[in-house]
């Protein structure tokens, strides 16, 4: 055998050989972001006559519970008297509270605080985030129905003004999606829809750019977005419906739920949509009809939420620290843990 032959085999074997090598190295664990990764961010609402709204914790497998994390990690700081919702951009979560008017920005994942933004709330309710932007509903049921813009420095940037409610926003697909609808009552006190619209405003120009109109005479409940739709949830005490929008077109297809009454609380988790109804019963929806599952134990259905395929379901009360219980997709109550008060909503972190 010719000597280059021979050379050649035996680099080639000595490559495959430190390659080997390289490939059983052990690979180092990634860095831990903080204390509050991998689990499940819990808003309580607090008392609205008194500066008691929380933040809670619990780890995704259900074994570790931390509550009072804002003020914990924030040097006993206040978060206020009514906490309305979280949002999510980066690393940071926005922290949306309406008395008094402000949103703490916190660090997702250690919960000490990075920022605030006052200027111009009033009654801030929901916040969506699209390109640099930040949107944030205000509502004060009476003579405040706008959403505020902020740039990606938090300063406000202008405000879309509303003939009826701004509540619920969302982003989906490069849009932002807000519930622009109102309620009366008539001479028995049942509820009325008003306007009955969903706006869609157009992050290119900050403008609304369309209005949807909803085909039936209910009232709209919820709505939530996964990356490319927006679903609404309306109902009655006969029926109920579900609205799918493509965010990219604005355009929206029906499904009526006949007898199906008081749907209340939509969730989205690995792309299937449930909802829970004021008689306190899970359904699942497949996108054409909704088929039941099982009744939750709760004296009235507040906050709601299906993540990573465990149902999140709190027993409100707005005096006294509330129970939340966890149950499988199957039924089975898997938990039951006491956080905060008026605990109203559930946040993958």
């Amino acid at each position: 055998m010719k000597i280059s032959k021979i050379l050649t085999l035996v680099l080639a074997g000595t490559l495959l050989f430190n390659i080997s090598c390289r490939n059983d190295d052990p690979v180092p664990a990634p860095t831990p972001k903080g204390a509050y990764e991998n689990g499940i961010l819990i808003a309580n609402e607090g008392g609205f006559l008194t500066p008691t709204a929380s933040v809670s914790f619990i780890s995704n497998d259900l074994s570790k519970l931390e509550n009072n994390i804002f003020s914990t990690n924030n040097s006993n700081a206040v978060l206020g008297n009514v906490f309305q919702s979280v949002g999510f951009k980066g690393d940071n979560a926005f922290l949306v509270t309406n008395v008094p008017n402000k949103i703490e920005i916190v660090n997702r994942y250690t919960f000490k605080k990075t920022g605030t933004i006052t200027a111009n709330l009033n009654e801030a309710r929901y916040i969506a985030f699209s390109g640099n932007n930040t949107y944030v509903t205000n509502n004060n049921f009476f003579d405040v129905r706008k959403v505020n813009i902020y740039d990606n420095s938090n300063a406000f940037v202008k405000s879309i003004n509303f003939d009826r409610y701004a509540e619920k926003i969302v982003s989906a697909d490069g849009f932002v999606y807000v519930q622009t609808d109102g309620v009366t009552y008539d001479a028995n006190y049942n509820e009325l829809p008003t306007g009955h619209t969903i706006s869609r405003i157009n992050p290119a120009t900050n403008n609304v750019d369309k209005t949807i109109t909803l085909t039936d005479d209910t009232i709209i409940r919820d709505m939530i977005a996964d990356n490319s739709n927006v679903y609404v949830l309306s109902s009655d005490y006969s029926n109920s419906y579900i609205y799918k929008i493509d965010a990219k077109t604005g355009t929206a297809a029906q499904t009526k739920l006949a007898g199906v009454s008081g749907a209340l609380k939509l969730a989205v988790d690995n792309g299937k949509i449930y909802f829970l109804t004021s008689g306190k019963k899970l359904y699942s929806y497949n996108g054409t009809a909704a088929t039941a599952m099982f009744d939750v134990t709760t004296s009235n259905v507040y906050g709601f939420n299906v993540i990573d395929d465990k149902v999140f379901v709190s027993d409100p009360s707005f005096s006294k620290d509330n129970d939340v219980r966890i149950y499988n997709l199957t039924g089975n109550l898997l938990k039951t843990i006491t956080t905060g008060i008026g605990t109203n909503g559930f946040y993958k972190n």
